[in-house]
């Protein structure tokens, strides 16, 4: 099956509906903080004009599952990212609450991915790697070590997403050492936070394109 692509931080409509375009296959809205953060009204209006095949995804901080549950039905979302170090029981809960995919983060340090991978691999429908930056919970465009991660970071069950500094110039070279389920891009294809620069965002699916060997 081909890579696929998800691009996130979304914030203006007309992102969202050229994302779609180019071949996104997962579009994403931030609910977790920093100066990409929307409201899920805000969501619902970015996401209505989107086909039905793209995914709509939200990302979430530390919220308690019933709160998660209910900002995704108001956003008309598909997917549920849970980006602050989220637990087992906390990704059951929020699968048991929204009935919606769960997609837990692992922000990479090397003494702990391993066990954090195993831990949450039945619990989630896909694992995110992303890089560990103190007081942040993602979205810095800081990228983490690919080489020393490749060994350890393939889930048993769930599907893998690379995140973390990815952009049009670096992305086959993580989909090479990594070899993810999807590449997940938010301030690699931006002009300024939360506005996509739409040629930045073609030249990102064109590389992703060019370095998935499994097309």
């Amino acid at each position: 099956m081909a890579v696929e692509i998800k691009i996130c931080g979304l914030t203006r409509p007309g992102d969202a509906l050229a994302a779609a375009e180019l071949g996104a296959s997962y579009v994403g809205a931030i609910f977790a903080g920093g100066p990409r953060m929307i409201t899920p009204e805000q969501a619902a209006e970015l996401f209505a004009g989107l086909p039905d095949e793209v995914r709509r995804v939200g990302v979430f901080g530390a919220d308690a599952p019933r709160e998660v549950a209910r900002m995704a039905l108001v956003a008309g979302l598909d997917v549920v990212q849970l980006h602050a170090d989220p637990d087992t029981a906390h990704a059951s809960r929020v699968r048991e609450e929204t009935g919606l995919e769960v997609w837990g983060v692992v922000r990479v340090t090397p003494d702990s991915i391993a066990e954090r991978i195993t831990e949450l691999d039945a619990a989630v429908d896909a694992i995110v790697l992303d890089a560990l930056v103190p007081g942040k919970l993602g979205g810095t465009g800081i990228r983490f070590d690919w080489q020393a991660t490749a060994d350890l970071a393939r889930p048993g069950h769930a599907r893998l997403v690379v995140s973390g500094g990815l952009d049009a110039g670096n992305v086959g070279e993580a989909m090479r050492r990594l070899a993810p389920d999807v590449v997940d891009v938010s301030s690699g294809v931006e002009a300024t936070p939360g506005i996509k620069d739409h040629e930045r965002m073609r030249a990102f699916v064109e590389a992703a394109h060019r370095g998935d060997h499994r097309r």
